[in-house]
């Protein structure tokens, strides 16, 4: 519990002039009149890795109040420290696959994002970078972050909101942050929700906390696709833009707006770790190659606009995604799941990686892929998945929840 806190501000002008003397005489302003309380002997009761949300309209007291509850907490304010002028990747301690996962938890999953500076990013890029930087820093027991996501589109606001309360949860960090905008808080989910109504009015209460999907997932839906939706999304993937030997296409829409897209294709001829996993003696004969093709397919793009990642909604499209496939056996190859486990997440299993052998790419030339995949894989070490789609007639799969 903190110490009371009282907060009172004159509204004499710091500085009298004939201009302030000619505005107080034109709308009668007394001389002297009682100050403006904000808040008289309020308790808090703020607890070590707390988030503390203090919402409520301009004027209202409630960066007064952030300042006055962040001075006792001596928390560090995430939006002062001073951002590196290097590659994200280079920003952060520890292993690179650590630091990767920092990143993808504030939404900054996308490869050539990863390897900009800061002054390189947009507004809402530098935003999520401050709560990652001031995360990875430590020293303080608190964060503070004033005027928190007011800066963002109001989506990427609900997703980053979503991610500091993860965040916060894994750190033990606790943050005080401040906003006019009360449509994060189901999001961001405070332990306590401080509400200044003004006039001294204020509103504090503690909240359970609760486990629940990002406040937007019931806007979420799917809907069949083509090949011929791949180039509007084929900007934020990293590798060949070329699709082969498509089965399905799963779309992912907010509203009205295509935010996702999994592509189904033939898997390739051989592989040693599905070999191993499978039991399969000779994977290259035609009774093994047809049975592969009538039970096994890869997932071989996945894709989700930028704004929406890290927020639990790509593991729960592509789980979604590969139930609506009427196939026994999914797999997948990705050198993204070395530092995002969100294929985990959606029900894959994880098998192995892949070791790189420096030659013209892991897959070999049989392997089916393109060859600027295999240009681009040959450094890469992707992780081998495989899903178990048998049990896909009991699951739900019209909608993303």
């Amino acid at each position: 519990m903190l110490a009371p806190i009282t907060l009172r501000y004159d509204f004499r002008p710091r500085r009298r002039s004939l201009a302030t003397a000619a505005v107080a005489d034109l709308f009668g302003l007394p001389e002297r009149e009682p100050p403006h309380t904000i808040c008289d002997g309020l308790a808090l009761d703020v607890r070590a890795g707390d988030l503390v949300l203090f919402v409520g309209p301009s004027g209202s007291g409630k960066s007064s109040l952030l300042r006055a509850t962040a001075e006792q907490l001596r928390a560090v304010d995430a939006f002062a420290l001073p951002l590196p002028d290097v590659p994200l990747i280079d920003a952060l301690p520890g292993a690179v696959e650590e630091r990767m996962a920092a990143l993808a938890a504030c939404g900054l999953s996308e490869a050539r994002l990863l390897l900009r500076a800061p002054p390189e990013l947009s507004e809402g890029q530098r935003y999520r970078f401050r709560l990652a930087h001031a995360m990875a820093s430590g020293g303080a027991p608190f964060l503070c972050a004033d005027e928190f996501t007011a800066t963002l589109d109001r989506v990427l606001a609900k997703v980053v909101a979503f991610n500091v309360r993860k965040l916060v949860t894994r750190a033990g960090v606790g943050l005080l942050a401040a906003t006019t905008h009360e449509d994060i808080v189901d999001d961001l989910a405070p332990d306590l929700l401080v509400r200044c109504h003004g006039d001294g009015h204020i509103e504090a209460e503690r909240r359970e906390r609760l486990r629940r999907p990002v406040s937007f997932h019931h806007e979420l839906w799917l809907s069949e696709g083509s090949a011929g939706d791949w180039p509007y999304f084929a900007r934020w993937h990293y590798r060949a833009h070329r699709l082969a030997f498509v089965k399905r296409v799963v779309l992912l829409w907010h509203g009205a707006e295509p935010i996702g897209i999994c592509v189904f294709a033939t898997p390739a001829a051989s592989l040693a770790l599905r070999s191993r996993y499978f039991g399969l003696a000779d994977p290259r004969t035609a009774v093994a190659l047809s049975a592969l093709n009538a039970r096994l397919w890869l997932l071989q793009r996945v894709v989700l606009h930028p704004t929406y990642r890290g927020a639990g909604v790509a593991s729960a499209f592509v789980r979604r995604a590969c139930q609506l496939c009427d196939i026994d056996w999914i797999e997948t190859l990705t050198a993204m799941g070395r530092a995002n486990p969100f294929f985990e997440r959606a029900g894959f299993v994880r098998v192995g990686t892949i070791a790189r052998t420096g030659r013209a790419g892991q897959f070999g030339p049989r392997a089916g892929i393109a060859a600027d995949t295999a240009r681009k894989s040959r450094f890469s070490d992707p992780v081998y998945y495989v899903f178990d789609n048998r049990a896909r007639g009991r699951a739900a799969p019209e909608s993303v929840a």
